[in-house]
């Protein structure tokens, strides 16, 4: 029989006592500061590299935002395709998750705000690619990009994509609710038959949306596995996010002396999981464009091979794999809360890198030194923003599912 987790195994530290409303809006204070600074560090220097570099700077402003938008916006998506994953598998993971899982997930209500700055960015940014030349009147599939990836098609699609995603969020946030105030007993039942087609909605919608935000920034370059890596990339950012989040809750109650070693090496296992899949699908797509040799495919991994972004994907290869791949692969890692809590954080830092490396050799940086700061900009006022709201959630409800029916099972030692 494995043990709880007790000073001398996993825990490490003494149970502290419940959080207490001062400690939450402490963070969330901390939260709005935090995204107040963001913002305003993106304007000064999106207002200094627009007087050093004028052609550039309007660009640089928008794609920097987007880096740091679609990282919290992995967050909140990853965090509702685990939930719906849970709810299609079960298991303790899930349970333990859940609230954590929901709180994520539904912060994809302000992002559909926080999306706006982008809509108003297609004309600058994407243009400038040209992606809105005017179409061949002789060829056919120019015909179609020019319209399938014009700006108002792209707006509609979006809105599409969003009223998707926070419908099944609302869902499940409802379903919850109404079975923790005692309704019946089949709002579980719902919530397990929606997770699976909700998990199809999310490949369906995500797909298009990776192509439509990211993958257009060059148009002319194209791949089909390109929407499943931008997927496994955003369930493995909101998977490390929550985890993250419980590890640094699991010393307070109602975590406190109801979790276990066999739950933290769960926990660990499956992140492990999805770090291999990601590297999976990465190498996948090198080892294709590398045997093809096409000029259609290469340009994408040129743009990253070069100028500086060649050590950027070393970096990725040893510490988004290598590194947690061989840390993860042991027990004392898995089963001790803050060796798997840095490994989880250490992966929340390696998912900016990575999407900095996926969006910003799309633009051409000659004699730009300071550009990568208006990313991080971008990624502390929208995340201030999304911890904030996220809290908020977090707090409103029992960390605990108290009334599912599996839980005691869940906290069962085994």
């Amino acid at each position: 029989m494995s043990h709880a987790i007790t000073p001398a195994t996993s825990l490490e530290t003494a149970p502290r006592g419940e959080v207490t409303p001062g400690e939450w809006e402490r963070v969330r204070r901390y939260a709005l500061i935090a995204a107040g600074g963001g913002a305003t560090a993106f304007v000064l220097f999106g207002l200094l590299h627009w007087l050093l570099h004028r052609d550039e700077g309007a660009k640089q402003l928008f794609v920097s935002y987007l880096v740091g938008y679609n990282y919290w916006l992995g967050c909140g998506l990853g965090g509702l395709v685990f939930l719906m994953l849970q709810y299609v598998t079960g298991g303790a993971w899930g349970l333990l998750l859940r609230r954590i899982l929901e709180a994520s997930a539904s912060t994809i209500l302000p992002l559909a705000v926080l999306f706006i700055p982008i809509l108003a960015g297609l004309p600058i940014v994407y243009e400038e690619f040209g992606h809105w030349t005017p179409v061949h009147p002789h060829d056919s599939k120019l015909q179609f990009k020019a319209v399938w990836l014009s700006a108002p098609a792209i707006t509609i699609k979006a809105i599409v994509f969003f009223a998707c995603w926070i419908g099944l969020a609302y869902l499940f946030r409802r379903w919850s609710q109404q079975q923790d105030e005692g309704a019946n007993g089949q709002l579980l039942e719902r919530c397990e038959s929606l997770g699976a087609p909700g998990i199809v909605v999310y490949a369906a919608t995500i797909t298009f949306a990776s192509i439509d935000w990211v993958m257009a920034l060059q148009p002319d370059w194209y791949s089909t596995i390109y929407p499943v890596m931008f997927a496994v990339g955003q369930l493995l950012n909101g998977y490390a996010f929550a985890l993250t989040v419980f590890l640094l809750l699991s010393d307070r109650p109602p975590f406190a002396g109801s979790i276990h070693a066999s739950h933290m090496r769960d926990f660990g296992s499956l992140l492990l999981a999805f770090v291999m899949f990601w590297a999976y699908m990465s190498f996948s797509q090198l080892l294709l464009v590398w045997v093809a040799n096409l000029p259609e495919e290469t340009p994408w991994y040129l743009l990253r091979a070069r100028g500086g972004w060649q050590y950027v994907a070393i970096f990725i290869a040893l510490f988004h794999f290598a590194v947690p791949f061989i840390l993860l692969l042991l027990r004392d890692i898995k089963e001790y809360r803050r060796r798997l809590l840095a490994v989880a954080a250490g992966l929340l830092v390696m998912r900016f890198i990575d999407l900095f490396w996926w969006i910003e050799p799309s633009l051409k940086h000659e004699g730009e030194y300071f550009f990568w700061l208006m990313d991080i900009a971008a990624w502390l006022a929208v995340g201030g923003l999304y911890v904030w709201w996220f809290t908020g959630q977090l707090r409103s409800r029992s960390l605990l599912p108290m009334k599912d029916p599996n839980l005691a099972e869940a906290l069962r030692d085994e």
